[in-house]
């Protein structure tokens, strides 16, 4: 009987979540089948079988979050023993899943009926995987009144489960000063991508002192820049430019002037990386991804693009693959399509520095004698001012906003 385990996708991955099941129970398994889809805190990944033979028994089912390394499923040949069943047999003739207390009824305990007397007058049946799950989800079940499905009314793991479900929906009606209740329209726990955002999210602004530094890019030639770009590199190579192209070779050249951002604070230790690895804020429905363009500086504008086009089809089609969305030494978030003209970025862990961009819009301003209507963008750059001081943060952002300002210096 082979055991199919959760795999480490990842060297930060502690858990996955089963998306999807591809074999059901009793389906025959070659070695190099899909077995399952698993969504890490990045990407979703199809997990392989290592063995042949048949699906016996599925341990985890769709939805469920499991720790790297824990079993998920058996295979192997249609009669084996399934271990699971063998250990819950061995579990219920020890104890029949009781919970053992001061004063317990000795005469039931030894029947094997698994009744135990928690207070005078109540007895508790309830499974070892139920106990473990009420404990994990902090409910009570010597006091509380959960009515068990079970034999006997021995309470299972779905019972504390579906208990839980009920008891939050109680506690997220509200009720105000003046009687009236509050609605809720959804809860739901964090999972996956989701829950992974909000872990790096709370450390980040838990841990890492951050300075905000902000300028203001007239962006006027930029725009006729990537216009006339555009249309030759469409022409030429069939390939369609943005502005975020043009925001990431900007940033990772101005990152090569100023090193000191490309950067990590780690073990007490101020690292600066060598390679300049550029990472893009992706929107997915379901959170926020970052794929990464690989020595960025040394692309050509062209090269950018094409990655960038390629890097958000597989992001919508939930295709990132690990080595994707891996080793960004710095972060660009870019806002401007919703119309966000200004922003202040959190930190992306383990990362010193990201770059925030808002929307491209027009005032009048001085040219020469003239007042003339002219493109300005807000950028702003969040630093860890444990390694980064203001002075640092400003000359790379002076440099960007240098190379945004005269877009023909972007060319190689």
């Amino acid at each position: 009987m082979h055991e199919v385990i959760m795999p480490k996708l990842g060297l930060t991955m502690e858990s996955g979540t089963i998306e999807k099941w591809h074999k059901k129970e009793g389906d025959r398994v070659e070695k190099g089948d899909t077995l399952f889809e698993v969504m890490t805190d990045k990407v979703t990944i199809e997990v392989e079988s290592y063995n042949s033979g048949y699906l016996r028994k599925i341990l985890k089912g769709e939805g469920e979050e499991v720790p790297v390394t824990g079993v998920v499923a058996y295979i192997g040949e249609k009669n084996e023993d399934i271990p699971s069943e063998k250990k819950e047999k061995k579990d219920e003739g020890k104890s029949s899943g009781t919970v053992e207390k001061p004063g317990a009824d000795k005469k039931d305990d030894e029947s094997g009926e698994g009744a135990q007397e928690d207070a005078p007058g109540k007895r508790v049946r309830i499974s070892p995987l139920a106990r473990k799950t009420a404990e994990e989800l902090c409910i009570d079940y010597r006091t509380e009144e959960i009515k068990g499905s079970g034999t006997k009314g021995r309470i299972e793991k779905k019972d504390i489960i579906n208990f839980s479900r009920e008891k939050k929906k109680r506690e997220e009606k509200k009720t105000l000063a003046s009687g009236a209740e509050i609605a809720v329209k959804s809860s739901s726990k964090l999972t996956g991508m989701r829950k992974s955002i909000a872990e790096r999210m709370s450390y980040s602004s838990s841990n890492i002192p951050n300075i905000v530094l902000k300028a203001k890019a007239n962006v006027s030639l930029l725009a006729r820049f990537k216009d006339k770009l555009a249309k030759k590199l469409l022409k030429e190579f069939n390939i369609k430019i943005t502005y975020t192209d043009l925001i990431l070779k900007a940033v990772a050249s101005a990152l090569r002037d100023n090193p000191g951002l490309n950067s990590t604070f780690s073990d007490g230790k101020y690292i600066i990386y060598e390679d300049i690895n550029v990472g893009m804020a992706v929107s997915l429905e379901d959170g926020l991804i970052v794929p990464t363009f690989f020595n960025c500086d040394k692309l050509k504008i062209g090269d950018i693009a094409k990655r960038r086009a390629e890097l958000i089809d597989k992001a919508m089609e939930g295709k990132l693959c690990p080595g994707d969305v891996s080793n960004g030494t710095f972060t660009v978030t870019n806002l401007g399509m919703y119309g966000v003209r200004s922003f202040s970025p959190i930190i992306n862990p383990p990362q010193a520095a990201i770059l925030a961009v808002g929307e491209i819009y027009t005032e009048p301003s001085m040219v020469g004698e003239e007042i003339k209507q002219q493109s300005f963008m807000n950028i702003s750059v969040s630093c860890d001012h444990r390694i980064i001081d203001g002075k640092a943060g400003a000359e790379f952002l002076q440099g960007v906003v240098k190379l945004l300002e005269e877009p023909s210096m972007l060319i190689d």
